[in-house]
């Protein structure tokens, strides 16, 4: 059996091109967590106008229906990258964020790539 020091004190946790190149790369990923993140939001908030109208909707109903399902979808796709991006980023725990962002579960349960039928 032998003993080997932690990650961060070994020749490579020191070298400042690899420290510079981490950094840069963390810095990326949390670009892209936030655009995604406002994709997230955007989509939520275009599920919710959706929901509002169909609650309020005479005779369009069907149409608004079908439209809220493609909104759904849009918004499980969306939640989808964001959990992806924030595992990638180190951030294991999504409970909190859910909750802070309002996902409503339906949208959580439908969390995946998504599935539009065609229209035609």
């Amino acid at each position: 059996m032998s003993i080997r020091p932690p990650k961060q004190l070994s020749d490579a946790a020191q070298d400042p091109l690899a420290a510079a190149l981490q950094h840069e790369a963390m810095a990326e990923k949390a670009g892209t967590l936030a655009r995604l993140t406002g994709k997230l939001e955007a989509a939520l908030a275009a599920l919710a106008e959706t929901e509002a109208r169909l609650a309020a909707a005479g005779d369009d109903v069907p149409r608004l229906e079908a439209r809220r399902e493609e909104r759904l979808a849009l918004a499980g796709e969306a939640l989808w990258h964001v959990v992806i991006q924030r595992e990638l980023c180190g951030l294991r725990r999504h409970g909190a964020f859910l909750d802070h962002m309002g996902v409503p579960k339906p949208v959580r349960l439908r969390m995946g790539p998504a599935v539009i039928p065609a229209k035609g």
